[in-house]
């Protein structure tokens, strides 16, 4: 199901979705396209985000409320720069989004990723089988996230649902507990300045998945001013993970791209998944970066590291 406002992507959309093999479904609103769910039931719902009669974060609440979100994919179709706080107790059930514009083979290859490349009602038992396996594999290759495990004792021992700050003018402090933590069979999260190459090759990380704030385009790199983008998808991986680590080095490139107070709804958003999902979160600051005002704002609610004495934590 395609859900716009906007008749012309409407009929592109739709005959992409015919190319595939799928039978498209249209709507031209998030009142259509609530009644439409409820007749049609479809795999996948390609659903705008700003539609005049009901826009589209209060069609994903009137779905999950109803239940109806559970057997189907939600993808968001946005123009839009920044999510923001709309999407927060809405990760659940969104599987992506796709950017307006995109182009046929961007979309193209999204539906493939979501919805695979054979109808359901095409396939028979050994096909079904091998679809089976195939997410049993893309499981098994999710788990290989993690780093091989040391023999050695672990140094820092973090608390569980505690997120720290460590002021430092670079990040070495930072990235010696996030290496400590993944080692140790804790499944980790780097968000980054620095090219993610780079950070392999640095601190030996291998399976870590590392998220580049870049303004290049690519599955790994997320634009700096997509700060909602960002925000979801580090609550995600929480949400998934419980027992996990996030580092996020790059809050000052961040405040130079959005603005202070944008970055502190973010951190103090992921603070409270840490929280609330036992999982570790690590901020690494130069305070030299920021104002009193600021970094003292940044420091609340957050376990405080100096450089120095790091091993506070344990």
């Amino acid at each position: 199901m395609i859900v716009d406002d906007n008749t012309a992507i409407l009929e592109i959309v739709s005959e992409l979705i015919s190319a595939a093999g799928y039978q498209p479904v249209t709507a031209t609103g998030g009142r259509e396209c609530l009644s439409k769910v409820r007749e049609e039931h479809p795999d996948l719902v390609l659903l705008d985000i700003n539609m005049p009669d009901m826009d589209g974060w209060s069609v994903l609440r009137t779905l999950k409320e109803e239940g109806l979100a559970g057997s189907m994919k939600i993808m968001m179709l946005t123009a839009t720069t920044e999510i923001g706080t709309d999407i927060f107790g809405l990760q659940d059930i969104v599987s992506g989004y796709i950017r307006k514009p995109f182009n046929n083979d961007e979309l193209s290859s999204r539906l493939r990723e979501v919805l695979g490349d054979r109808h359901p009602s095409r396939e028979g038992p050994k096909e079904e089988k091998d679809r089976k396996g195939r997410r049993s594999l893309l499981r098994k290759r999710e788990e290989a996230g993690m780093e091989v495990a040391r023999n050695s004792a672990k140094v820092y021992e973090m608390r569980r649902g505690f997120s720290y700050l460590v002021k430092e003018a670079k990040p070495n402090k930072s990235f010696e507990i996030f290496v400590d933590q993944v080692t140790h069979n804790i499944q980790g999260l780097c968000v980054t300045r620095q090219h993610p190459t780079n950070i392999r090759k640095e601190w030996g990380l291998e399976k870590t998945p590392i998220i580049w704030l870049s303004n290049q385009l690519g599955k790994v790199y997320v634009n700096p001013s997509n700060i909602g983008i960002l925000s979801d998808t580090i609550i995600r991986f929480v949400e998934k993970s419980g027992d996990a680590v996030v580092l996020i080095d790059g809050i000052e490139f961040l405040v130079v791209n959005n603005d202070f107070d944008k970055v502190l709804r973010m951190v103090h958003h992921v603070t409270e998944a840490v929280m609330e999902n036992r999982s570790r979160l690590i901020v690494s600051v130069d305070p030299r970066t920021l104002e009193t005002r600021e970094l003292a704002l940044l420091e609340r609610n957050m376990e405080i590291i100096e450089a120095e004495g790091a091993r506070a934590c344990q």
